[in-house]
């Protein structure tokens, strides 16, 4: 070829060249764009990105004190208190094993409750705040020993001693730990989401993560201590993901014993693992295209072993508690207790649409979704008609991705087996709703959100991908304010059930705890100009509570106290005697009703001795039906009698307090004395 026609070949080469660039107007933009992302997406940035988010949102948590389970299944949890020493109980027992030996109560919780992993992790805790291999006693608060409260004893700053200042020692360091395994969930989120399904598209992978790092309906898994176990649960599940996934590509043995290693602690954590045995080979079915499952026997036997283990191990602890438990015959543990026909089936289908309201929409939060806050629904309701056509449309989205091997399956999947874990539709929760029970159905709404999204703009809009990034951000900046202006909520139960039952004015256990949290405040000295408010205020609350729910004796209990604090000692009876009708094993009940008893026993025998023996009958009647099987206001009673010179009233006291005392010489003689005349 002459040089000529090579120096005509290459103009022609640069010319094509010249018309492809011309094609590609954005070319530059482009690559600068890949370029930000890259950097942004690439190395330790964004672990770091996370981490700095997550320690802005939950910041204010860090002082918190206990709320809700905390008290139960951490703070007053014996195993725990004894430090590293106590995690082979914890290993042994439910999770209210503690709780329940201390009240002399029975398990009632069906189908109990395994987590050990999480309270093996405050037990770890434990060994820094301080153990108590004893277990808290009620002057546990005095740490001097000297019978009287010390500033420094005053741990929560509340002006008082009692258990609260010994729950609270130590919090702190279980809020930030808390905190720091949270940030650390979602950064195992994103590794593994970047290796696989959001290989080529890391700027995704980190969008997602970092949704769900701020979405407000994660404040109860996080600031809530007992809440670890979903933290936990989410974590190793998608470390399980991760080493399954990558067992396929390297077949090594090291990949398939971490994943089954993953995977018990998981389903240690919490029962929710369950669901990767379905999870896992859909997902790899649908990522790898080539995979066939002969591919992955070893991985799935392997799986398959973790869960008889862990599920022999369970069923050592707590299979034997039955679904018909006391639990069923309690409203607030047994939701649809009341609910007629149909109703119970079609609200257990409306829940699911108050879920993903929550999951899309997190406005109103709270703690408590129990009696009377969700209405009892009928089958010819919209609402439940509108979310059985949702859900049986994930269901066929879901068979259809299967079969057509799309990766979505995936997030569909996570959402559905999770929701259907917890909405009562195969397994009685004994509880209605709870936004903790959602927070793993949440990584599928926010994989399914941002990818949404992206759809939209690079194949609908064919837009560049950073106008991903720009419209998720107002969703990510009101997200976090949601976030850090509802953990404060959390800082303990008075601030938790008073700002929830504001929200949900119609659930009984909020009232009911209301009117708890109102008295707990009128004992505080901060308080002293305004006992009288809330005291009103607590009998608002309470009232409400019983007008919903008559057999909510804890109410009950409550209110005693607040018309004793009020001085209507008559009231408080009323309400102490009619809890112990309703729960008379319940344990807190008694020793209220034999103050009582002491208390108008005494004010008898100050009228007697003033030779008022009508205001002294009285009040030793009174004493009599607070404590009808104590022989002392019966002696009285009859000697009352005697001195107003009604003697077959006196020895029918006697008589009486004779059969409970049958050996008291008091009584003997005084019966006696009557046989005598």
């Amino acid at each position: 070829m002459s040089k000529k026609n090579k120096a005509n070949r290459s103009n022609s080469i640069a010319e094509q060249v010249q018309a492809v660039e011309a094609k590609m107007p954005n070319q530059e933009v482009q690559t600068n764009d890949a370029s930000i992302f890259s950097k942004i997406t690439s190395g330790w940035i964004p672990y770091i990105l996370i981490a700095v988010i997550g320690f802005a949102l939950y910041a204010n948590t860090f002082h918190h004190e206990f709320a809700l389970d905390d008290e139960l299944v951490v703070c007053r949890n014996d195993n725990v208190s004894k430090g590293i020493a106590g995690i082979g109980d914890i290993f042994h027992n439910d999770i209210f094993d503690s709780y329940n030996k201390q009240i002399n109560a029975e398990a009632n919780m069906a189908g109990g409750r395994y987590r050990p992993f999480a309270l093996a992790t405050y037990a770890v805790e434990q060994e820094f705040i301080g153990t108590n291999p004893t277990g808290y006693k009620p002057n546990s608060w005095d740490i001097n020993k000297n019978i009287k409260g010390d500033p420094e004893e005053d741990i929560n700053k509340d002006g008082l001693y009692n258990d609260s200042d010994v729950f609270v020692k130590g919090m702190t360091l279980r809020h930030i730990d808390n905190v720091l395994l949270y940030i650390l969930s979602v950064c195992v989120l994103f590794f593994f989401l970047s290796a696989y399904f959001f290989k080529d598209k890391p700027l995704l992978a980190l969008l997602i993560s970092i949704l769900f790092l701020v979405h407000p309906i994660h404040t109860e898994v996080v600031a809530n201590v007992k809440s670890r176990d979903e933290i936990l649960s989410l974590m190793f599940m998608v470390l399980t993901l991760y080493f399954s996934f990558k067992y396929y590509e390297v077949k090594k043995m090291k990949e398939l014993l971490l994943a089954c290693g993953c995977y018990f602690i998981a389903l240690l954590s919490k029962e929710y693992g369950v669901s990767l045995l379905i999870i896992i080979p859909i997902a790899m079915y649908v990522y790898f295209k080539q995979l066939k499952f002969s591919e992955i026997r070893m991985l799935l036997i392997g799986l398959g072993v973790s869960f008889i283990i862990y599920y022999a191990l369970r069923s050592s602890v707590v299979l034997d508690l039955s679904e018909t438990a006391r639990q069923d015959q309690e409203l607030l543990n047994n939701p649809f207790l009341y609910a007629k026909g149909m109703e119970a089936f079609a609200t257990k289908i409306f829940i699911n649409l108050k879920y993903f309201g929550l999951l899309l929409f997190p406005y109103k939060l709270s703690c408590d979704y129990s009696y009377n806050v969700i209405p009892f629904r009928s089958m010819a309701d919209i609402g439940v008609l509108f979310t059985l056509l949702v859900l049986i449309a994930m269901g066929v989205a879901i068979l259809v991705s299967i079969r057509k091997r799309l990766w979505f399956a995936f997030p569909l999947l996570f959402i559905m087996i999770h929701l259907f874990l917890i909405n009562n539709f195969f397994f009685n929760i004994g509880a209605t709703m709870g936004e903790r029970l959602v927070y793993h159905s949440s990584l599928g709404i926010c994989i399914l959100v941002v990818y949404g999204i992206y759809y939209l703009v690079t194949e609908v809009f064919k837009q560049k991908i950073a106008l991903v990034a720009i419209l998720l951000f107002p969703l990510i900046i009101l997200g976090s304010y949601k976030t850090i202006s509802r953990n404060p909520a959390w800082k303990n139960n008075i601030a938790l059930y008073t700002t929830d039952v504001k929200t949900y004015p119609n659930s009984t256990m909020l009232n009911g705890n209301a009117c708890l949290s109102c008295f707990e405040m009128s004992n505080m000295p901060n308080n002293a100009d305004r006992i009288n408010g809330l005291l009103d205020t607590a009998t608002n609350y309470g009232l409400k509570a019983l007008q919903m729910h008559p057999g909510y004796y804890f109410t009950d209990i409550n209110l005693g106290l607040v018309k004793n604090k009020q001085g209507k000692k008559d009231s408080a009876i009323y309400y102490w005697l009619k809890a112990k009708q309703i729960a008379p094993n319940e344990p807190s009940v008694n020793p209220l009703l034999d103050q009582m008893a002491g208390e108008y026993y005494n004010q008898g025998q100050g009228f007697f001795n003033q030779n008022n023996f009508s205001e002294a009958l009285v009040y030793f009647l009174k004493s009599n039906k607070v404590s009808p099987k104590d022989y002392r206001p019966l002696y009285f009673i009859g000697l009352t009698y005697s001195k107003l010179g009604d003697m077959k009233k006196a020895k029918a006291a006697w008589v009486e307090g004779l059969s409970y005392a049958p050996n008291d010489a008091t009584l003997q003689n005084a019966v006696n004395s009557v046989a005598n005349e």
